[in-house]
């Protein structure tokens, strides 16, 4: 994980502890947070394989980084951030408005990485979330995260992943310009991680959604966010992307994204990956880190974002979202001969109030056919429940105590903190 920086109560006191804490910071390596945070959910197996799917050989040890800066100072910087580095200080005004007049006339023509900053430069913003952590003595300490955000209407709804504001007692956003707002957190997806901010502001600089479905291997890609922090806010990267549909899991959350070798980094969580026309195509989200291994980033594509972020501005949740209510874990060949069980699914906790709780499935049971169809793995449940819709009756067979029963489970809707 990244390193805390504690916010003491008293600045001017320096007790032995904080300074022991200061050097304990000084020295301690930063781990790499390798956790995409686990939904605590039905249908999904309790020891799930971690890994990175088809993307690297298993021989090189890696880990996969959130780019969430939490409580890390990178030294003081003389840029400002209205500027975002983009243009001079000296002629920005001017710079600005006249690429802003030559980028409306050049509209549904490509733009160069200039103008695409300028353009969606101002719509993204830096996220801090402030959470509590515990220091070297398990004392409570406050530390704040830092990640980025993107302003997806002029009346200030704004997009990050779930893991920039996990657990934030408070969340405040900063706009291009420097202003501090204080930000009420909508809603959110854990599946996903993504997250809907808002703040109370009008006529802000949005960026547009492009078409994920369209981007190519090959296509040029311009990522914009906020590095190490908000003191490096605004930073443009470009490249291209390197691939789509990647399937990237992580500490068993799966999730499909777009491939780039844009630099992202710790901080670029939830910023703008962006397309040749300065559309959102993707928002960032992770990058791959090894030795000797350079520009494997990845973004979940605008699509699917649009989607979730739809639902949850009108919802407050994801619909549609099928569940059985059921958590547990996989049985092997080898667990099912050590334990003398079936291959299949163990059920280890029903959920009240979903179908599987309803419908009699119990703790200890053994789901082995979903439909009929033989399932070995929580992958196969979910592959046969991803068939039917809400409100459909799936009959499960499970074996209990040596005995098979086949159960009809009416599927029903996931809906947050039922």
């Amino acid at each position: 994980m990244d390193e805390f920086k504690n916010e003491n109560i008293n600045n001017e006191e320096e007790t032995f502890e904080t300074k022991f804490w200061a050097e304990e910071e000084k020295y301690q390596e930063t781990e790499e947070a390798e956790v995409i945070d686990e939904v605590v959910m039905e249908d999904k197996p309790i020891s799930p394989k971690k890994g990175f799917k088809g993307v690297i050989a298993a021989s090189l040890v890696f880990c996969m980084i959130l780019g969430t800066v939490v409580g890390f100072n990178v030294g003081k910087f003389t840029s400002n951030p209205a500027k975002g580095g983009i243009i001079s200080e000296t002629n920005y005004a001017e710079n600005k408005d006249e690429k802003l007049k030559q980028i409306a006339e050049k509209a549904g023509q490509e733009l160069s990485t200039q103008e695409i900053a300028v353009k969606a430069g101002p719509a993204v913003v830096g996220v801090l979330s402030k959470v509590q952590t515990y220091n070297f003595w398990g004392q409570t300490a406050t530390g704040q995260s830092s990640g980025s955000g993107v302003v997806v209407s002029e009346d200030g709804y704004i997009v990050t992943n779930f893991h920039v504001i996990e657990g934030a007692m408070s969340v405040k956003v900063v706009l291009n310009s420097g202003v501090e707002y204080e930000a009420k957190v909508v809603g959110y997806d854990e599946k996903s991680d993504i997250a809907v901010l808002k703040i109370e502001e009008k006529g802000l600089t949005y960026v547009t959604f492009g078409d994920s479905s369209a981007v190519m291997v090959g296509d040029r890609a311009v990522a914009i966010g906020n590095p190490l922090g908000t003191e490096l806010m605004g930073t443009v990267t470009q490249g291209i992307i390197s691939a789509v549909n990647r399937t990237v899991t992580v500490e068993d959350k799966t999730m499909t994204l777009i491939q780039t070798d844009a630099a992202i980094n710790s901080g670029n969580s939830g910023g703008a990956l962006l397309n040749a026309y300065g559309e959102l195509i993707g928002i960032n989200t992770v990058k791959m880190a090894a030795t000797g291994v350079e520009g494997l980033g990845f973004a979940i594509p605008s699509n699917h974002v649009k989607e979730i972020v739809d639902d949850v501005m009108q919802y407050g949740y994801v619909r549609g979202r099928l569940v059985i209510g059921v958590s547990g874990t996989n049985i092997t060949e080898r667990l099912a001969q050590y334990y003398e069980l079936p291959v299949g699914f163990y059920v280890n906790e029903v959920i009240e109030g979903y179908g599987a709780y309803l419908a009699g499935i119990q703790p200890g049971d053994v789901i082995i056919k979903c439909d009929g169809v033989v399932t070995e793995t929580i992958d196969d449940i979910n592959s046969q429940r991803d068939k039917h819709k809400v409100g459909d009756v799936m009959k499960i067979t499970v074996v209990r105590n040596g005995e098979t029963k086949t159960l009809n489970v009416k599927l029903m809707e996931e809906v947050p903190n039922r």
